[in-house]
């Protein structure tokens, strides 16, 4: 699309698909002055007691959202205000507010304020979008207790008459409680990511939501025409006829192409020539199993347990643990769930909370089973809730990051020891309980025989797996253009896990951001894999492909790019393939 003379078009990062044209609504959040001053000994009992009541208070108004959203929304997405709640109640924040009161003069407004600002500066120092979107959780989180502190009450939008494009630095899932959801067309923002709860509200919304445009509320005036495409991340201010008319066809094509990829749902999962695969979900928290999602899907293909963590703020107990897991097996109603085990380190540190030391290279550092088989008392409390919760539903162990058959055997001989202690504990497990290894790094992927010898089945981590074939940070902007899922080598390392695990007799999927790229999802399949994990918003236009590719069409296609040597040609032929196969769907 040509940009018209009148208009300025903005780039930033798409997290919630969809076309909307409206007026901009600029948000601005109004920072609270922090208030300084020196108190007396003998007011230091009615400085804390406010604090108290501060908490109190936010913590009963985080509930009433998370009701009003419930109600709105659902009650899964509600759910991210748990965050929110786990966030106020951190008992780290508490006390070191609380020691830093009673060691000084000043109040406690103050004191709260310089705690939370520590934490959010070693936030910062972390790049990876999860630990980000905790910054926004302690800044709403502290900016509801500090005005609550203060006496302030919280700001409340009047109805609006029309719909709007709301624009702002940053919108917080708390925001979406001021606003006439009715009336929000469309979000665009300063901050945010693909893992943020305002990209997750969104997407449940079907709301299309842009983020990661630099000094947006310098761009973007307040009643200003905005047209968002959600499906490329553009942001058109002032946008000309020309603009609307494209973006209106495109609106109609899109939502009759989601049409299409729906009809699949249904349908059983097979290929045209009867060979059967499976789509699972990947998740973060046992709430993200919906009703919906188990009735189109096979299971979960991996709940990634250390965002459970992070979210905790420390490394949950035992209980705590074995009531999450139990969760989420019931709520998978007898379909398989694949636990991974504690994956922190590299772009999932913990350095904020003293748990691992600061490495200058995180990814090939001290992280997932290494941290784990180095400290069996939290691997041990793992894996003794998982083998409990296996109880109750069909679960599965998946151990991340092995670079040796060692590390496996000593992970099973951990797992051995934790089913003898349930068994002198008189507690029930699955007693066939299936044991799997993730296939990250270049050791493993070449070793996939031997290991074979330890596990029951293979899981794909292309994520990591292609920064590790291309040696490319994957959160490094600088090498951001060097990170390659169609670079041969990435393409020829995964061909040949996939044989070496068919030949050993193990089954093999995939569960990183390829599962659910439809364009290569075929090439996947052509290879000999079944079985894909990925979003659910991902599941009905990949399972439609597979349902429209014969194996023979995907093998054809395998053994095309086998032999290809540039990565764009890849790419180009990759794309070709799946217009071809939609080709007949789409709208005229």
């Amino acid at each position: 699309m040509n940009q018209q003379p009148g208009e300025s078009e903005l780039k930033g990062l798409s997290v919630s698909k969809g076309i909307a044209h409206a007026e901009a609504f600029v948000l601005l959040h109004k920072e609270v002055e922090t208030p300084v001053y020196e108190i007396r000994d003998d007011e230091k009992p009615r400085e804390l007691e406010k604090f108290q009541s501060a908490l109190i208070k936010t913590r009963s108004d985080i509930q009433r959202l998370k009701d009003e959203l419930s109600q709105s929304v659902g009650e899964s997405e509600a759910s991210i205000f748990d965050a929110h709640m786990l966030v106020l109640e951190d008992v780290a924040v508490i006390q070191e507010t609380q020691t830093m009161f009673e060691r000084g003069n000043y109040n406690i407004e103050y004191c709260y304020a310089k705690v939370i600002d520590r934490f959010i500066e070693a936030f910062e120092r972390i790049d990876d979008p999860f630990i980000r979107e905790r910054i926004s959780d302690l800044k709403d989180v502290s900016r509801r207790v500090m005005a609550n502190m203060m006496g302030i009450e919280s700001l409340k939008m009047g109805g609006l008459v029309d719909p709007i494009i709301l624009v702002s630095t940053d919108f917080t899932p708390a925001d979406f409680s001021m606003i006439d959801k009715a009336k929000l067309l469309a979000i665009v923002t300063e901050r945010g990511s693909q893992t943020s709860h305002t990209a997750i509200l969104a997407r449940s919304l079907g709301i299309p939501c842009i983020v990661g445009i630099s000094d947006i509320l310098d761009k973007i005036p307040s009643g200003e025409p905005v047209l968002v495409d959600g499906y490329k991340g553009n942001v058109f201010v002032n946008p000309t006829d020309r603009t609307i008319a494209y973006y209106t066809e495109v609106a109609t094509v899109q939502k009759s192409i989601a049409q299409v990829y729906a009809t699949s749902l249904n349908l059983p999962p097979q290929t045209p020539d009867g060979v059967k695969f499976n789509i699972d979900i990947n998740i973060s928290a046992p709430v993200d199993i919906t009703e919906e999602a188990m009735k189109y899907c096979d299971g979960v293909g991996l709940f990634r347990t250390e965002n459970f963590f992070i979210n905790y703020g420390s490394f949950p107990d035992e209980q705590t643990q074995f009531k999450t897991y139990k969760a989420a097996a019931e709520a998978a109603g007898g379909k398989p769930v694949v636990i991974r085990t504690l994956d922190l380190g590299g772009d999932k540190n913990m350095n904020l909370l003293k748990l691992v030391n600061e490495e200058e290279n995180p990814f090939m550092g001290y992280r997932a089973i290494r941290f784990c088989l180095d400290h069996e008392d939290v691997f041990m409390l793992q894996l003794r809730a998982i083998l409990r919760a296996s109880a109750f539903g069909k679960v599965k162990i998946l151990l991340p990051m092995i670079s040796s058959i060692r590390e496996v055997e000593r992970a099973r001989a951990l797992i051995d020891r934790a089913k003898e202690q349930l068994v002198a504990e008189g507690a029930d497990y699955d007693k066939n309980i299936e044991i799997g290894v993730m296939v990250e790094v270049p050791s493993a992927a070449m070793t996939v025989d031997v290991l074979a010898q330890a596990c029951d089945f293979f899981s794909i981590g292309t994520n990591d797996l292609i920064q590790y074939t291309l040696a490319v940070d994957r959160v490094n902007d600088l090498v951001a253009n060097l990170y390659e899922p169609t670079h041969p080598a990435v393409i020829r390392t995964i061909d040949m896990v996939v044989k070496a695990a068919q030949r050993a007799g193990k089954p093999v999927g995939v569960c990183g951001e390829l599962a659910a790229d439809p364009s290569f999802v075929p090439l996947l399949l052509g290879m000999g894999v079944t079985e894909f994990s990925m979003s659910y918003t991902a599941v009905s236009e990949v399972k439609f492909l597979l349902c429209k590719t014969t194996l023979e069409e995907a093998r054809k296609l395998r053994d095309e790019v086998m032999e290809m040597t540039r990565s764009r040609h890849i790419i180009s032929k990759l794309r070709s393939f799946h217009y071809e196969k939609m080709q007949p769907y789409l709208p005229s």
